[in-house]
């Protein structure tokens, strides 16, 4: 699963020009890829969900079933960000991801130290 999601992801980023790859590019275009994930997946994707009990901001999309249980929650930015993750502990489903985008690998690798457990992560131009 996090393979087939890191390579569409980065396909997706690939097909853009390079002039127009900012951040709020990537981030969103992480987002509609999701989108068709989920979609193909058979599950309803929801973007922007947040749990109203919480003050803590939404994560960029996640996955609903047929019974409007959540089944999978993610979070992009182009490193692991500590606000994505407290968003993602306030989601009840069992599989959460956060996804980084950022090509300087070492900032990357220093943003690690925010995940938690039950928290996976997926680095979309790891090797």
């Amino acid at each position: 699963m996090k393979q087939e999601i890191r390579k569409r992801i980065l396909a997706a980023i690939r097909s853009i020009p390079k002039g127009y790859l900012k951040d709020a590019v990537v981030k969103e275009t992480v987002r509609c890829v999701l989108y068709g994930w989920l979609k193909e997946g058979g599950l309803q994707p929801v973007p922007a969900f947040r749990n109203p009990r919480y003050p803590e901001g939404p994560v960029d999309i996640v996955g609903v079933k047929e019974d409007h249980a959540v089944e999978i929650a993610f979070c992009s930015n182009p490193t692991i960000e500590l606000a994505n993750i407290k968003s993602l502990e306030r989601v009840a489903c069992e599989k959460k991801l956060v996804i980084s985008f950022s090509p300087n690998k070492k900032k990357v690798e220093m943003s690690t130290f925010f995940l938690k457990p039950g928290i996976e992560h997926i680095y979309v131009y790891q090797e």
